[in-house]
């Protein structure tokens, strides 16, 4: 157990799945291997089981959820972050529809697979898209359009000047377009949820190994790949094993090296940070938002924020790509959050 960073990290401090699975030592076949153990490379393994592929090997170099999925803001949003004008331009109309109602599945197939599952998520339904200007307010609008149209089974309201107050606790907006497709989770218990289902014995009988014997035990950096080789089949090497595979699946979003060059060379990193408040009375609660959803602007460098079963109120922003990186990530984010509620400018941070 790496108690610094759970001892700094929200999610590693409230996660209730204290799951143990061992390094890999030895040999072994499989029919896939994925090379990650975040929600890319587990949702992956559970979604092969689910099709009767269960001889599946995750690998994954730290602990599950160790990068982005254990650490992120737990926003569950469809839509997508682009102009739509300018995509429809590509796509037309039919495919634009088609782009909203993916998008929308895929918030769908997470809600399925925490009640199928009994993954305990604090799954909380609704999410608001906010806008500062007026430009943005029309984009909401195009949005608002492409939704009811994609879905129209939906829930969603455009809110604008003062009816805005109705969903969000703050003046710094001029409109928010609400949709219950979407809303929020704790995103590191999702993934521990899904691998237990993934890996359960009496389940779907996946194999995942992680260089930890548990995620809130110990972290054994055992199991970061090493090697892959390509043949008739792939041979994934880590320090003390190796996996034969026929599929290889590579999930290793930002961590992925230089183990494929023509993947990496392809990549872009860039940051995110939030905070998380100590938790607020149910009147500040009320106040911030009615709705309890997840929110985020659509700047194109945004704030995103939710309120936690906790009633703490987790806070993030990014930093544009590589201009700027904060020194101080509680004080840049503090400040940005009571740009947008001043009314939190006392209260404690806590991770």
């Amino acid at each position: 157990m790496n108690t610094k960073i759970d001892a700094l990290n929200y999610y590693g401090a409230t996660k209730k799945y204290p799951l143990h699975f061992p390094a890999l030592q030895d040999d072994i076949d499989a029919d896939v291997v994925i090379i990650g153990g975040g929600f890319s490379g587990i949702n992956t393994a559970l979604e092969l089981a689910e099709q009767g592929i269960t001889n599946v090997v995750v690998l994954e170099a730290r602990h599950l959820g160790y990068g982005g999925t254990g650490r992120n803001g737990g926003q569950v949003m469809a839509g997508i972050g682009h102009d739509i004008e300018a995509v429809k331009k590509y796509v037309g109309a039919a495919g634009m529809e088609t782009l909203f109602k993916i998008s929308n599945l895929g918030a769908g197939i997470i809600r399925e697979r925490i009640r199928k599952y009994h993954i305990d998520a604090d799954f909380v339904p609704g999410y608001g898209y906010l806008a500062y200007n007026q430009r943005q307010l029309k984009t909401l609008q195009q949005w608002e359009k492409e939704f009811k149209a994609a879905t129209p089974e939906d829930d969603i309201e455009l809110y604008t000047g003062k009816d805005v107050q109705q969903v969000i606790g703050s003046d710094v907006y001029c409109g928010v377009l609400k949709h219950m497709g979407g809303g929020h989770v704790h995103s590191l218990n999702l993934l521990l949820g899904s691998a237990q289902a993934a890996n359960s014995s009496n389940s779907l009988g996946v194999k995942i190994f992680e260089s930890a014997n548990s995620l809130g035990v110990k972290i054994f950096e055992y199991s970061p790949v090493v090697e892959v080789s390509y043949g008739k089949t792939v041979r994934v090497r880590t320090a003390m094993g190796s996996v034969k595979a026929a599929k290889l699946l590579w999930a290793c979003d930002s961590f992925l090296n230089n183990l494929e060059p023509e993947i990496y060379k392809k990549t872009l990193v860039t940051y995110s940070y939030q905070v998380s408040t100590e938790p607020l009375s149910s009147e500040l609660v009320e106040r911030i938002s009615p709705l309890r959803g997840a929110f985020s602007d659509i700047r194109p460098v945004i704030n995103y924020y939710r309120l936690t079963k906790e009633n703490r109120l987790l806070f993030g922003s990014a930093t544009r790509f590589l201009e700027y990186t904060p020194h101080d990530f509680a004080a840049w984010n503090r400040t940005l959050l009571t740009e947008v509620f001043p009314y939190l400018k006392d209260v404690k941070i806590d991770f």
